[in-house]
C-alpha cells in the first residue's frame, strides 16, 4: 500500500499556518473572510473574532425543522450551513450566497445577501 497525503489535512495545515498571527494579536478585533465554515474550530483556536463566510449553500436543499440536507464538504445534514454560529469568542455568520453548487436549483433555500453592520463599542 502506498502511502496517501490527503489534501484536506493540507489545507486546514496550510489555514492554521496562514490564520497563526492572529494568535500574537492581543487587543485586535480581526475579520476572517472564509469559504469553508466547517473549519469553525481552527478559526476559533486562532481567535477570530468574525468570521464571514459561505460555501455550504444553504444545504442546497432545506427541510422546515430540520435545515440543509447536503453541503460541499460537510456531507449529509451538516451543521453549518447558514446564519450565525458562536464558538468561544468566534462569531461565524454564513450566507446561503446566490448561486447553486453542481446541483442546479434549490429547494426550500432561498438564496440571500447579508449585510453585516459593525459597531464599536463605547467605553
Amino acid at each position: 500500500m502506498s502511502d496517501y497525503a490527503n489534501p484536506y489535512d493540507d489545507y486546514k495545515a496550510e489555514l492554521r499556518n496562514n490564520l497563526s498571527f492572529l494568535l500574537d494579536s492581543t487587543n485586535t478585533f480581526s475579520i476572517v473572510l472564509s469559504h469553508r465554515p466547517e473549519f469553525i474550530d481552527d478559526y476559533a483556536k486562532c481567535k477570530a473574532r468574525l468570521v464571514l463566510t459561505g460555501h455550504a449553500h444553504g444545504g442546497q436543499f432545506r427541510l422546515p425543522f430540520v435545515g440543509g440536507l447536503v453541503a460541499p464538504g460537510q456531507g449529509f445534514f451538516p451543521k453549518y450551513t447558514a446564519g450565525s454560529h458562536k464558538l468561544n469568542e468566534t462569531t461565524m455568520i454564513i450566507s446561503r450566497g446566490l448561486g447553486n453548487s453542481i446541483i442546479p436549483f434549490r429547494i426550500f433555500n432561498r438564496p440571500e445577501i447579508i449585510v453585516v453592520k459593525l459597531e464599536s463599542k463605547q467605553d
